[in-house]
């Protein structure tokens, strides 16, 4: 039975603390899945995994970042051109990941595939930056609220899509670039003609989208930050997993292989470490 929900959370190249949870789980997981909702990073976590081309994608990566040295550099600023490396080379990896039937497995999924990002009436110059700001504060605020409030406070609306609606690979790029719209790093998102930013200006963690899915009776939520001890675990008919330790890389650095792999290999301690509270959510039958 298709009954569990999976919410990949957004935070850049923190999300790669979830490879660790999928490669111990996976197998205990998909043949239950009835939803995966996801934003930004998790967003790319969910396409490079599902695409089953994870390990190509992964090592296209490294190699295309080996050369960046900086993650914004002003001179180029100064002289008209890109000063950040990110969107080419996260484009181009997704790709990668959806080449040699990536897409059509994405395509064929037997359960959603839901990708949120975020729209606002207001101007994008002046929406993005204020959304931002308001995360952030509210964040450092209240360290431990789950699904802050202030970007719906602000006007931005939720905009959700299965990728396996996409029609081309390259509409699904599009869809998780505009899920992880943070100027300058990446552009201004563009889908069915309207103008979206990063979906964790609505909801870093869209468990929502995956709860909204019929037959869905309880959400894992893997997040890619610490949080308080008492905010995690069962919350209803969701359960949140976050690392109990800080997270060795920034949400944008392209400049260290070494921080991506030791966040990796914190992502499978993490697994272990949280055997005991995953099984118990994978053999509950009911809410805690």
């Amino acid at each position: 039975m298709r009954n569990l929900g999976l919410t990949l959370a957004g935070g850049g190249n923190r999300a790669f603390v979830q490879v660790g949870f999928l490669e111990r789980y996976w197998s205990d997981l998909e043949p239950r899945l009835g939803a995966i909702s996801s934003c930004s990073a998790g967003a790319s976590v969910a396409i490079t995994w599902l695409s089953g081309r994870r390990d190509e994608a992964h090592e296209y990566w490294l190699s295309r970042r080996a050369a960046v040295t900086k993650n914004f550099d002003w001179s180029k600023l100064l002289r008209g051109q890109r000063p950040t490396p990110h969107t080419p080379i996260y484009r181009a990896t997704l790709g990668v990941a959806l080449e040699e039937g990536g897409f059509d497995r994405i395509k064929a999924l037997p359960f959603p595939l839901l990708i949120l990002t975020a729209r606002s009436t207001l101007p994008i110059p002046i929406a993005f930056p204020l959304g931002v700001a308001a995360y952030s504060l509210e964040r450092e605020l209240q360290n431990g609220k789950l699904h802050p409030s202030s970007g719906r406070l602000l006007g931005y609306k939720p905009f959700a899509i299965d990728a396996r609606t996409c029609s081309s690979p390259e509409e699904v790029v599009d869809l998780v670039l505009a899920s992880s719209a943070t100027p300058p790093f990446t552009p201004v998102g563009r889908v069915n003609g309207t103008r979206v930013l990063d979906g964790g200006l609505v909801d870093n963690a869209p468990a929502s989208l995956a709860d909204g899915v019929e037959g869905v009776e309880r959400t894992l939520i893997l997040l890619t930050r610490p949080y308080p001890q008492d905010s995690i675990g069962w919350r209803g008919n969701r359960f949140y997993v976050a690392p109990t330790e800080p997270v060795p890389i920034n949400r944008w650095d392209y400049t260290s292989a070494e921080r991506v792999e030791a966040t990796l290999a914190l992502g499978r301690r993490e697994a272990e470490r949280q055997e005991k509270h995953i099984r118990g959510f994978l053999d509950s039958r009911h809410s805690c």
